[in-house]
């Protein structure tokens, strides 16, 4: 069920959209999914892995990297997600996990924005896992430090984040 369903709060800092993502390599057999969970409020990108299986595991890992409790964890309708031992995992941290919609990736579309900005962007010429990961990384950094947003008032998600 969707407890979200497009009403949000900006200043609700407990919601985080997460979500898997193909991504092609040029050489021919095994590709990567990179998990990844980004918070409502700041557009931070919280947590992020990268693996060849698009499995429960790659979003339990994902998950545990997040460094919060007692949140909102929102997702699709993806098997990994509805899985019991990712669903186990979240009621230890006392997390709610409403789905979006089925084939409405506008539920989720901090996650859908942040994908679309690095294929877009950095993916084009990917060969090895290793390269794979080190432009995700420095995409990340950039993303989450340098990149200012419209929706966050020309502010980027880490600043947005910090407290004074």
């Amino acid at each position: 069920m969707d407890l979200i369903k497009r009403n949000l709060n900006p200043e609700m800092d407990n919601i985080i959209a997460t979500d898997a993502s193909y991504i092609p390599r040029l050489v021919k057999g095994n590709n990567f999914y990179l998990s990844a969970a980004i918070s409502h409020k700041t557009k931070k990108i919280e947590s992020w892995l990268l693996s060849d299986k698009n499995d429960s595991e790659l979003v339990v890992n994902t998950i545990k990297k997040i460094n919060k409790t007692n949140y909102i964890l929102h997702s699709d309708h993806g098997t990994q997600y509805s899985s019991e031992k990712v669903q186990d995992l979240l009621k230890r941290l006392n997390c709610k996990t409403p789905m979006s919609r089925i084939r409405s990736s506008l539920d989720n579309k901090e996650i859908e924005y942040f994908f679309g900005c690095l294929k877009g962007e950095y993916l084009n010429h990917i060969s090895t896992y290793k390269m794979s990961y080190n432009v995700i990384n420095y995409h990340i950094n950039w993303y989450n430090n340098e990149r200012i947003q419209k929706t966050l008032n020309w502010k980027t998600p880490t600043s947005v984040g910090v407290k004074i």
